[in-house]
């Protein structure tokens, strides 16, 4: 018989959720938190778990495991080795009489060791081994068991870090079939028990670094800096305090780079590789990732110390800006903090087009009828603060929806620090497609006439959509949380285009369109701003609806007529070679010196023999590029 389990955060309202039968998922071992010691009595931490984050029960009373498992090949390593101490950190109701066990087999009730304990709830309980258990060199599983007395309580502790398939494992004993059910909590979306052990012993790795996470761009300008960010653990006995990297680019040779850092035993430490590696020519290259050696040591488990992926390199790619729609109305007591976050985010920077829809919590003055159809973008539960980036799904990033990872692009702003990341991630993504904004606004007639225009570098693989927006700013009103004086700002006011978007042709890689919209007359077109982006729409998919590229600037209030005759463009140069995307006329080359180089009419790529600094004056307008 199966039962149901009750997930649960801490402090949140209890989920119910199915049972699923049990699923060995197959992955790389993580070592994880050893901790440590001398060089004459060598001792480490072993765990994959962080701190207590939530809590887990199942609603009903009867005994529970929770444990983790050391596959064979780890154990093997660690053979001889002694545990001399547990830890687990728990939920509430676990005060009850309690074991600690290990055994071989998740098919087995034999038990290899068991020690009675007695639990303190909410908190670490560390304990000392009767008798340390030696490592055989054979595979195990090490944890706790306790008996459930009430169908409220929730006694599994669990950390907040993406579940390991090693760490992350749990059981109800079923009455009937006399067995028990054993669960992964990411079935449940849920990270991993909080359990640790100490291993003690002569022969525990000093030297052993695993290369946990390596962050590249997919997409690379050619003769860009290659910048590199990692995440690596120490999972030996000792402290580290640098490591030698190789990093190689195809059939090159490798570039040696060394890493100073002060990573403790059972510790991880992020690095970053800036301005070392680029890669010169168009292409498809693997690019390799390796730990080569740690404080000039051999590092004792190899298998864990190189990463690879496959990056393009292009000479054409554009800059991109991420276009940023948060969800918030003035109901919402939240909202207020998510706006500054995004006001912090956003400082000193123009890659972010932000636009603030009223919807996701009720409505308000400020909700427009396009914004209410923006909700589907959730994929169920509405909510606020929330935001979405590019309307792309970033669930593998780690956004969080309403109760586990976001169905949808929407997921609920938490902290400055994830919402960085994820437009961070966002802004990595390439941009096929240039967009330039031309507008005008008769103040005598309120008509607002915005000309979008720009080219692909590609073919774009789906079909794009032409959407254009206007904001306003400075307005204010009550916002719940903020009081009467609340100023509201980026609110949507208009959609100058179809609700979704209009199709674009793009035709011999030029797009060119022009909208024109009356403003009302409760707008002040002084704090307006003008948003147009290009997206693909599949109204039968949320998460197909990604956003290709943004651009936005205030709204030209009383310029001249002219003013939308003059062509945009943007301006870069890589590779030896400048390139100037959007529609002119002339543009003139100039050395830093002030000597003409060259000059040419209509051309998207200009060959410069030198490399330095030079000045390129695109139909008077000027702009500096580094070759």
């Amino acid at each position: 018989m199966k039962r149901s389990i009750i997930l649960s955060m801490v402090a949140t309202m209890a989920i119910m959720l199915n049972a699923q039968q049990l699923r060995i998922q197959q992955a790389p071992c993580a070592m994880a938190a050893p901790q440590a010691t001398s060089e004459e009595t060598l001792s480490m931490e072993y765990s994959y778990c962080g701190d207590i984050e939530s809590q887990i029960g199942w609603g009903v009373a009867g005994s529970i495991r929770a444990v983790i498992e050391v596959p064979q090949e780890v154990a093997a390593r660690y053979q001889g080795s002694q545990i001399t101490k547990f830890w687990a950190g728990l939920g509430n109701n676990a005060g009850s009489d309690a074991q600690i066990i290990i055994f071989r087999s998740l098919d087995s009730d034999e038990l290899l060791y068991s020690q009675s304990v007695k639990f303190t709830a909410q908190q670490w309980n560390e304990i000392e081994l009767e008798t340390p258990y030696t490592l055989d060199g054979e595979g195990f599983f090490i944890g706790y068991e306790l008996t459930v007395t009430k169908e409220d309580a929730y006694p599994v502790g669990v950390d907040a870090n993406d579940a390991n398939p090693y760490g992350d494992i749990c059981a109800l004993y079923d009455i009937e079939s006399q067995s028990w059910v054993w669960e992964h909590l990411a079935d449940y979306n849920f990270g991993n028990n909080c359990i640790k052990f100490t291993l003690s012993g002569d022969n525990l790795p000093k030297y052993d670094l695993e290369l946990q996470n390596v962050s590249i761009k997919e997409y690379v300008r050619t003769g860009d800096y290659l910048n590199i960010y990692g995440t690596v653990k120490n999972v030996a006995a000792m402290n580290i305090s640098s490591f030698e990297t190789a990093i190689t680019i195809g059939d090159n040779a490798p570039i040696m780079y060394t890493v100073t850092t002060s990573i403790a035993s059972g510790e991880t430490s992020n690095f970053a590789i800036e301005g070392i590696v680029s890669i010169e020519e168009d292409g498809i290259y693997d690019v390799t990732v390796e730990i080569t050696s740690i404080e000039g040591n051999a590092d004792e488990n190899p298998a864990n110390n190189t990463f690879t992926k496959s990056v393009n390199s292009m000479s054409n790619l554009v800059p991109r800006k991420v276009l940023a729609e948060e969800f918030s109305t003035t109901q919402c007591v939240n909202c207020p903090r998510a706006h500054t976050i995004m006001k912090e985010i956003r400082e000193g920077r123009n890659d972010i087009a932000l636009v603030v829809h009223h919807a996701g919590y009720g409505q308000d003055n400020y909700t427009i009828s396009a914004s209410r159809s923006y909700l589907s973008f959730y994929g169920g539960s509405t909510y606020a603060p929330a935001l979405m980036l590019d309307r792309r799904n970033l669930a593998e990033q780690g956004a969080m929806g309403y109760s586990g990872p976001a169905e949808g692009p929407v997921f609920g702003i938490t902290n400055k620090d994830d919402v960085q990341d994820f437009i961070n991630y966002s802004l990595d993504q390439p941009a096929f497609v240039t967009v330039n904004i031309d507008d005008v606004y008769n103040a005598e007639t309120r008509e607002l006439t915005v000309r979008v225009y720009g080219e692909s570098v590609i073919d774009l693989p789906q079909t794009p959509y032409i959407n254009i927006f206007v904001t306003e700013s400075g307005m204010i009103n009550f916002q719940q949380g903020g009081g009467n004086d609340y100023e509201h700002n980026h609110a949507i006011r208009a959609v100058l285009t179809s609700t979704w978007g209009d199709e674009l042709d793009i035709t011999n890689n030029q797009y060119d369109v022009t909208y024109t919209y009356e403003l009302s007359e409760k707008w002040d077109p002084e704090n307006m701003e003008v948003i147009a982006f290009i997206a693909h729409y599949d109204g039968k998919d949320i998460n197909n609806c990604n956003v290709y590229n943004t651009e936005y600037k205030d709204l030209n209030y009383d310029s001249s007529a002219e003013k939308i005759e003059n062509d945009a463009v943007s301006v870069w140069a890589a590779n030896g070679k400048i390139y100037i995307a959007g529609t002119y006329h002339q543009a003139e080359v100039f050395a830093i010196d002030g000597r003409l180089v060259t000059v040419v009419e209509g051309s998207t790529t200009i060959d410069v023999e030198n490399n330095g600094i030079y000045i390129v004056r695109v139909d008077g307008n000027s702009y500096k590029v580094i070759l």
